[in-house]
């Protein structure tokens, strides 16, 4: 059992039956995968030396990968041009790093090309170093609710540019025809007459042409005999007059059909053949109702995107054996870099090529359509934050940024940080400090993490060439913590993970009564004693929600803030307006505990859609005795859960021990730092922080070591327990 590795052009054929049925079971027999499509291209385009990898384990086969010696014990994935997307046979994607050991030799990389991510394993299991990029942008068609549907949601545009080249088509000869040869017996003509309009054209010219003759021609006729045999391939033409216009190779399966390749006929470019003659396919797919997809496996044009109901980013995975290869990795890279830069005189000033805007003020994506980033399910991941956070802390800083992707006026992914510069050392932080509890990258529904990659390529540039960045808190288990790491590596900087605090917080099973039968008899008696304490005195409870009581709020959370035992506010119009902002929202949940009028405890809870976040506490501490805290809590507690229905409370920062006592779970807030070796600064400021973590490391072992439960600690006890024993004879005798 495990990772078996053969010579995959003389080995392939032997285990097509189990890597078809592994490709069914994962993914619907995807024809990208299909032993059919895979046998063909290592037939024409293997040149023997590939690796067939299949991992096996009791019930079967469960991976499957075709590597290529890419380098120095550097493999990557067995991808000819013709194969447009790589689909990953894999049930888990762990499997990749036990695959590094079981390649021969010390393989210390892996690099998976053009990874379609909805037909691959997930990644976010793998703990190993990886660098995840953007390949290309694909589009396809989903076929549901009828083509008149589809149609009607098209551009004004194009669909005005379709009716026009339609009936320039009929005025001028008629009615268009379109045929489909499905038959293997047809493939031959219709290649041939694909290779032939191919070859008329500027491919022709190129050389890059199908054609009978060449290898591109032979594998594509290959495949489509071999598909046609099932009934899923096809040959379309569209046919104008008596001309062929247009001419698309497609293979398919029970759910989706691919496009392969498209041609037409240069000198009937006015016609636009080969976009009618994609209309004419949509029609035909959304007719049949058979089919839940169509797939172009293209980098999209604009034009092409205005077809397309949903899009997906093509990715080039790189995984690492360890932290170790990816560091030296991305160091000998930037100092390749570097050197090509001065050899060929390239300016540091040259601007890195990306779509990606930038502002220095939350002002200036006004503009955009900001609607996917108003406060949700976390309001520290809104615009309405970073504005907050921007007027308030830090409203003179000319090192504020915003650096976003956009397509056309909606951002896509918005990065806010600040450019910084202490000393000689330029550095890109997040927009946060210690009001942030989580920070976090704003992502669209359409973003997609790996556009991080640009924006920190160009913060870096926009900076001089900055030697350091820092990103915290943050969930290391988010998308876009994962996006951060993978962009850093892939700009060559070398990130480093750290522990910021741990974050408890409750699961909410249930009502209120439901939350206290699961808490100890100590806290329920507690709770039910001190309340009743507190209301014979005089206490009583009031939650501010609406505007009209947020100021009488906001003078009262003040004034326990400044009798508590915390520090003054160093921004004394943070908290003020945050509690404005939350009013207006309906977020705002503002717990007041007095006794006789006077004001002896204050919390600051905020309620998003589904959770209730535990900003900001305070007390008196003259009135420590009534408890006035946990009778707070309790209250705040209570209305949350019945009545806001919140699924979650989260206590924040830290790992105080009474918030034990309330949440039921704990989880862990982290950053990343990270450091650019291309620099001087950068490469200094790298060693120290190896050598730091080293010493820290070796400290820490031996702390372990001289432990009770250590090496040292227990060979001291057991000499004490021995001479003791020795000393006791000695007084015996």
């Amino acid at each position: 059992m495990g990772w078996e590795i053969h010579n995959a052009k003389t080995a392939f054929g032997k285990f097509a039956d189990e890597w078809d049925r592994l490709n069914a079971r994962l993914y619907d027999s995807h024809p990208f995968a299909d032993s059919r499509f895979v046998g063909a291209l290592l037939e024409h385009f293997g040149d023997g030396s590939e690796l067939l990898c299949v991992h096996r384990t009791g019930d079967g086969l469960s991976g499957g990968l075709i590597l290529c010696a890419s380098g120095l014990w550097r493999y990557s994935s067995f991808r000819p041009a013709q194969r447009q997307a790589t689909v990953v046979l894999l049930e888990d994607a762990r499997l990749l790093a036990t695959l590094l050991t079981a390649l021969p030799k010390l393989a210390w990389t892996i690099e998976l090309y053009a990874v379609d991510p909805r037909y691959a394993p997930d990644l976010s299991s793998v703990t190993l170093p990886l660098i995840v990029e953007a390949q290309a942008r694909t589009i396809g068609i989903d076929l549901a609710n009828g083509f008149p549907a589809y149609w009607e949601k098209r551009p004004k545009k194009l669909a005005a540019n379709i009716a026009r080249y339609f009936r320039r088509t009929e005025a001028e000869f008629g009615t268009d025809r379109v045929t489909r040869l499905t038959d293997a017996a047809e493939m031959d003509a219709g290649v041939d007459r694909f290779g032939a309009m191919e070859s008329a054209g500027w491919k022709g010219q190129a050389g890059t042409a199908v054609s009978r003759d060449n290898e591109q021609g032979a594998f594509y006729l290959d495949v489509l005999r071999r598909f046609a045999l099932t009934n899923q391939a096809a040959v379309y033409e569209l046919h104008i007059g008596d001309r062929l216009a247009s001419s698309r190779l497609v293979i398919a399966n029970d759910h989706m059909l691919i496009f392969l390749k498209t041609t037409y006929d240069e000198s009937l470019a006015r016609f636009a053949p080969g976009r009618l003659l994609l209309y004419r396919v949509i029609e035909e797919q959304y007719a049949l109702s058979t089919r839940n997809a169509i797939e172009f496996y293209t980098n999209a044009t604009s034009d092409q995107r205005e077809w397309a109901t949903f899009a997906c980013t093509v990715q080039n995975i790189q995984i690492f054996r360890g932290a170790r290869n990816a560091a030296v990795f991305s160091l000998l890279r930037a100092w390749r870099r570097n050197l090509r830069s001065i050899r060929n005189r390239v300016p540091e000033s040259d601007a890195p090529s990306s779509n990606v805007s930038q502002c220095k003020s939350i002002e200036g994506l006004q503009a955009y359509d900001l609607g996917e980033f108003a406060a949700k399910d976390n309001f520290q991941a809104s615009t309405g934050w970073f504005e907050l956070l921007e007027k308030n802390v830090y409203p003179a800083d000319a090192g504020v940024r915003y650096y976003f992707t956009a397509e056309k006026k909606t951002p896509r992914v918005i990065l806010p940080v600040r450019l910084t510069t202490r000393g000689a050392v330029k550095s890109i932080e997040s927009l946060s400090n210690y009001y942030t509890a989580l920070y976090a990258p704003l992502l669209s529904h359409e973003g997609d993490p790996l556009d991080l990659q640009d924006l920190l390529a160009v913060a870096t540039h926009d900076h001089g060439g900055a030697h350091v960045m820092r990103f915290s808190p943050m969930d290391p288990d988010s998308a876009t913590y994962k996006g951060l790491l993978s962009g850093l590596r892939a700009n060559d900087w070398i990130p480093f993970q750290f522990f910021c605090f741990g974050n408890w917080f409750l699961r909410v099973e249930g009502s209120w009564e439901d939350y206290l039968r699961k808490r100890s008899a100590n806290l329920r008696s507690a709770l039910k004693r001190r309340c009743k304490q507190f209301a014979a005195a005089g206490g009583t409870l009031e939650i501010v929600t609406a505007v009209g009581e947020s100021e009488q709020g906001i003078a009262a959370f003040q004034e326990v803030y400044s009798a508590s035992w915390k520090k003054p506010e160093p921004y004394p119009d943070f908290v003020p307006s945050l509690i404005r902002q939350l009013a207006a929202m309906g977020m705002l949940r503002l717990g007041i505990a007095r006794l006789n009028g006077r004001t002896i405890a204050a919390q600051l809870w905020i309620v998003d859609q589904q959770k209730a976040s535990i900003y900001k506490v305070a007390y008196h501490g003259d009135f420590a005795s009534y408890s006035p805290g946990t009778i707070l809590t309790a209250h705040l507690l209570q209305h949350v859960i019945d009545d806001d229905c919140v699924r979650e409370v989260d206590f924040l920062i830290g790992d105080d021990k009474y918030k034990r006592m309330w949440m039921s779970d704990r989880r862990e807030r982290w950053g990343i730092v990270a450091y650019n070796p291309g620099t001087i600064i950068g490469f200094a400021l790298l060693t120290r922080e190896v050598v730091g973590r080293a010493c820290k490391s070796v400290v820490t072992r031996i702390k372990g070591a001289v432990s009770p439960t250590g090496a040292i600690g227990r060979t001291l006890a057991a000499s004490k327990r021995a001479l003791a024993r020795i000393t006791g004879q000695s007084r015996a005798g």
